[in-house]
């Protein structure tokens, strides 16, 4: 006789279970320094303060003559002043010397400002005679005028990166341009993913699918979704239906020192299915079977306080279950929790993305389970809006998972939602 589900939980009660889990372990959350060419996506563990100004001096915006400001006062089309040309000043090459009144400097755009200079003459209200070591101006300037104050744009100790902030690639360059080339990282949680099943084998193992095999897709799908919540996946492999092999990847996890585990399979009440007893061997089963379709098989336990997860073994169920349970956790643990509706996110991690749609005919769902529905996104031939179609091949069918846009949440009890009627769809990522 197959071994028996525990009491089949709530899944608000799931959901309560793994908030308290996650916020226990995100008190723990470590750092660590990477450098700012690793720091993309990255989330700061600390406040950044800049170490300078910035510009740190003060600097030309344009092409000119560094000059003092009340010299020009009175320059015109018919009377231009008259200023002596003492240097030339290019951008990355200091000036000691000082500009007094009736003098100027040629400068560059980006060179710093001489001592004495207060504004800049724009080149083509100029003309420069070289043999004289004149120039003329013809336009007035006012004070400050076609300068960048040193401090203007950042000032010395204000800061630039607050704690928790995704790092996106404006931050990295406002760090390179303070001259900040390592900084403090939360740590990236690493997650263990076992596929188990006597039926799997690896993409590329050997050049024909032997009688019987199917290759593993979860390993590949579970990584990647990891990835795409801030962690590092550490796979592990495959193992088969028994007690020692199962035991066996959950030591290997540990002693590789993991934040996570996860093992897709051997989680129904089946007889062949022995991954609870497993964790409850090696620690504790908090819960063994959840209220929705597909995904009831679920399993989260703790071994040697590590979560682990049970997901169920077919690859549509796999992914649901691992954004509705274990997704919240990672993006809590690596930092990624509170920006979940905030700005748009940056270039590597990205938020849910939830649309309204209209059902394009009627769907008809179990009544008795929380039931989660793979959609189809269609645009509609009369007006071009997107209109949701459910992808009745079943959870164990990967064209289920590949031809499948987003899903729908059909709350227990509810049988019929008719054709026309307004959903919301969670987007696949």
């Amino acid at each position: 006789m197959g071994k028996q589900f525990l009491a089949i939980t709530e899944q608000s009660e799931v959901e309560r279970k793994i908030q308290e889990l996650s916020a226990r372990m995100a008190k723990t959350r470590t750092s660590e320094l990477v450098g700012i060419e690793s720091a993309l996506g990255r989330i700061a563990s600390c406040d950044i303060f800049s170490p300078l100004d910035i510009p740190p001096f003060d600097r030309a915006t344009m092409d000119g003559f560094a000059v003092v400001a009340s010299d020009t006062y009175y320059a015109s089309e018919a009377e231009p002043a008259t200023l002596r040309v003492k240097a030339r000043i290019n951008a990355g090459e200091p000036y000691y010397g000082v500009i007094e009144s009736g003098s100027s400097a040629y400068i560059s755009t980006g060179a710093a400002i001489p001592r004495g200079a207060n504004a800049v003459v724009k080149v083509e209200d100029t003309m420069e005679m070289e043999r004289a070591k004149e120039v003329k101006i013809y336009k007035p300037v006012a004070p400050g005028e076609n300068i960048m104050l040193a401090g203007s744009d950042i000032k010395r100790g204000e800061k630039i990166i607050s704690r928790g902030s995704i790092l996106s690639v404006r931050d990295t360059g406002v760090l390179a341009a303070c001259g900040i080339a390592k900084l403090q990282v939360y740590k990236k949680p690493s997650v263990a993913i076992i596929s188990t099943g006597n039926e799997l084998v690896m993409p590329g193992e050997g050049e024909e699918l032997p009688p019987g095999k199917i290759y593993d897709v979860n390993a590949q799908t579970l990584s990647d979704s990891v990835r795409d919540c801030g962690s590092i996946p550490v796979s592990l492999g495959i193992c088969r239906d028994t007690m020692e092999e199962i035991r066996a990847k959950i030591k290997e996890s540990l002693r590789r020192g993991v934040d996570v585990i996860i093992l897709s399979g051997g989680t129904s009440a089946g007889g062949g299915d022995e991954v609870p007893e497993a964790i409850e061997e090696m620690g504790e089963v908090i819960l063994h079977g959840v209220d929705i379709k597909p995904g009831k098989p679920f399993v989260l336990g703790l071994c040697h306080d590590k979560p682990v997860f049970g997901l169920p073994g077919n690859p549509t169920s796999a992914l649901l279950t691992f954004n509705l349970f274990v997704a919240p956790l990672l993006r809590t643990i690596s930092g990624l929790e509170a920006h979940s509706h905030s700005h748009s996110q940056s270039e590597v991690v990205r938020e849910k993305v939830r649309m309204r749609v209209r059902t394009g005919c009627r769907i008809f769902s179990e009544p008795g389970r929380n039931e989660y529905l793979m959609v189809k996104l269609v645009a509609s031939p009369d007006n071009g809006d997107l209109v949701a179609y459910p992808i009745l091949s079943g959870s164990g069918a990967i064209t289920t998972l590949a031809r499948a846009d987003g899903f729908i949440y059909v709350e227990k009890g509810r049988e019929i939602i008719e054709e026309g009627e307004e959903v919301e769809v969670e987007v696949l990522r």
